[in-house]
């Protein structure tokens, strides 16, 4: 995706963009770059807006291409040092990033014509860049201009004139009013899923959340106006759900998200339909058929992908919402409401507390927006906010583990566990399974010495075992269980341990478990494979283990390609490779990588970060290390490699 970002510079009190409005408008300039993910970022580099932009387009990773009039100095001069020396050292902060280029437009002095001409200059060069036919793996780009306005003010309006010729062209343009105030601006609570789920309409498919969050709910509300608030369900405890029921009960627009029919959704939507005859939108993925008792209420349909949103699907579903939105303001949505049209509205009594209320949607907001933009630090900071902060017990846990979760989503493991293992241990009945798990997570990853590893590594099987005793037949947990057993075997080979094959054979009774307990989850089929391959082939497992890999391939191989591979799926491509590689080994080929393999490693490394890079080299090396042919596996090793412009000098 390209955006092309263009607004107002700042104002008096009374003005178009005054003071009040900088920390709102940066936030949602945060919002909107994290959520819509663009590769590159198009605009100018005046004070206000444009600055803002720029900042926030690098904190999402884009590149971003500033055109300016054709004298810099001048244009410093006239655009951005008349609004204050803090704008200047923001220009020369901004502009002496590795990811900033200026483009200077030859001819462009500091007057109308000029300001014109970059304009004109602005969208052809976005325009240009956009990657339109989908070749070399890649997905055609859509682009979205961010026009930072209030509304077309009297003469020459530069940042409206760009919105229209956009628009004409048709391309979406997103809206942000720079005068909004935060607490002034309408809420919208959405109640969704989150994260990665199973998704029971579509067969036990993994569903990512998140992907409907970031790249059509954000922009689509801030767009309209609204300022999003989620809740992290899983981590909902007693004061926190008090916050979600207030929300429930007094948000301007309730949106109800019917995807996975998360239970948690549909028990808020009935609770908000109850409650409020108007100001509710429901909204699905195309193929979730909703229950008989929403089938004569409207559900706004939009396309998307189990992993991924694309930017086409992205731009047509937020369209397709603003209508919608419009809409959702006035007559009555509630079918309660609509059988009974003389209720009165609920109205809760006044929170025994709203400002711990308001400190904990504070917090959590914050750290949604770090996770969302992937800053650990700013995580980092806002848990020892917490931890200072005067909180009861139960808020300071439930934040506490939002942000462990966070950070280790973020596979940053050592940081993740700092937070989780105080958590964890309290959790003495092991009720917050999701929680536990993803400590356990982090005990996997634990580095150090061998013996050190190894101790890590029986704690987190001690507790993944209490877990599923619990908490049985879940795939999560198996999965982890047969990664513990795989990297004890992995240390035992290292330390040329005799035990080694026990700890393969766990290992794989586990990933079988994992498979039965999730057919759909192909994380521990491609394991079942490898570590049957492994034992059938170098550790004594024979025919039999050999015939039953054999067997599983065409099996995770479906479990795989069902979900819909774009360019941009890592693990699936990894997956394909993996599968491919075992194959060629399983068939005796030993001299060369088969060219499948080498295709989809290319793939996955296209789009991987730094740890997942990690763990598809961790994989081969265990291979290598327990007796496949170098000549195979040494030339995917070296291409599954951080590619050179992201390599640390």
């Amino acid at each position: 995706m390209i955006v092309l970002f263009a607004g107002r510079r700042p104002s008096g009190a009374d003005g178009a963009f005054p003071e009040t409005g900088v920390a709102w408008l940066e936030e949602r300039l945060e919002r909107l770059f994290a959520g819509l993910r663009p590769r590159l970022a198009v605009g100018s580099g005046a004070a206000g807006t444009d600055l803002l932009a720029i900042a926030a387009a690098l904190r999402a990773k884009a590149q971003v291409d500033l055109l300016l009039t054709e004298d810099v100095e001048a244009f410093v001069a006239a655009s951005v040092a008349d609004k204050g020396p803090e704008w200047v050292r923001a220009f020369q902060d901004l502009t002496r990033s590795p990811g900033v280029r200026l483009h200077p437009v030859e001819g462009a002095a500091e007057n109308d014509d000029g300001f014109r001409a970059v304009n004109h200059a602005l969208l052809q060069h976005a325009r240009a860049r956009l990657r339109t036919d989908g070749k070399q793996g890649r997905e055609p780009e859509e682009l979205v201009v961010v026009a930072v306005t209030g509304g077309r003010r009297a003469g020459e309006d530069h940042t409206e004139s760009l919105a229209d010729s956009a628009e004409k062209l048709g391309h979406l343009v997103l809206r942000l009013d720079p005068a909004a105030s935060k607490e002034a601006s309408p809420t919208a609570f959405v109640a969704m899923p989150y994260g990665s789920k199973r998704d029971t309409t579509r067969e036990l498919k993994r569903f990512e959340a998140n992907e409907t969050w970031n790249r059509v709910l954000v922009p689509a509300l801030l767009d309209s106006g609204y300022r999003p608030i989620r809740t992290d369900l899983d981590s909902g405890l007693e004061t926190i759900d008090a916050r979600m029921l207030h929300s429930i009960n007094t948000a301007d627009l309730f949106v109800a998200d019917l995807a996975t029919f998360n239970p948690n959704v549909l028990w808020e939507l009935g609770v908000r339909h109850a409650w409020r005859r108007s100001g509710t939108l429901i909204m699905a993925p195309r193929w979730v058929t909703p229950p008989f008792d929403l089938g004569h209420t409207t559900v706004k349909r939009y396309e998307r992908g189990m992993t991924r949103v694309s930017d086409r699907q992205a731009v047509a579903a937020i369209r397709m919402l603003r209508p919608a939105l419009t809409a959702s303001k006035r007559g009555t949505d509630s079918p309660v409401w609509a059988v009974f049209p003389l209720l009165e509205p609920v109205r809760l009594p006044p929170d025994h507390d709203a400002e711990l209320i308001s400190q904990l949607t504070r917090y959590t907001e914050e750290i949604s927006l770090a996770a969302d933009l992937h800053d650990v630090e700013q995580l980092i900071a806002v848990a020892a906010h917490v931890r200072r902060d005067e909180l009861p017990d139960s808020s300071r846990n439930t934040l506490l583990e939002q942000i462990g979760l966070a950070l280790v989503t973020l596979d940053r493991f050592e940081e993740g566990r700092d937070l989780l293992a105080p958590l964890a241990e309290a959790d003495v009945s092991f009720a917050r399974v999701r929680m536990q798990q993803r400590y356990a997570l982090t005990l996997i990853h634990r580095p150090g010495a061998p013996r050190e590893r190894l101790s890590c590594l029986r704690e987190a099987e001690r507790r993944l075992r209490r877990l599923d005793a619990l908490h049985p037949d879940s795939s999560e947990t198996w999965g982890l269980l047969g990664s513990v057993a795989k990297r004890v075997f992995e240390v035992a080979l290292q330390l040329g341990e005799n035990n080694a094959r026990s700890h393969l054979d766990r290992a794989i009774d586990a990933y079988r478990s994992g498979m039965a307990a999730d057919p759909g989850d192909h994380y521990p089929g491609i394991n079942a494979v490898a570590l049957l391959r492994l034992r059938g082939q170098h550790f004594g497992g024979g025919q039999g283990d050999v015939a039953e890999a054999e067997s599983l391939l065409p099996v995770v191989r479906f479990a795989v390609k069902r979900r819909q591979i774009g360019p941009q799926d890592t693990w699936e491509h990894a997956s394909l490779a993996e599968l491919d590689l075992h194959r060629h080994l399983l068939a005796g080929e030993t001299e060369k990588p088969p060219a499948g393999a080498e295709h989809h490693y290319a793939l996955a490394v296209a789009s991987a970060e730094g740890a997942e890079i990690s763990s598809m080299r961790r994989q081969l090396a265990l291979f290598l290390a327990a007796g496949d042919p170098a000549a195979v596996i040494e030339p995917l090793l070296a291409a599954v490699r951080v590619p050179a412009q992201e390599e640390c000098p």
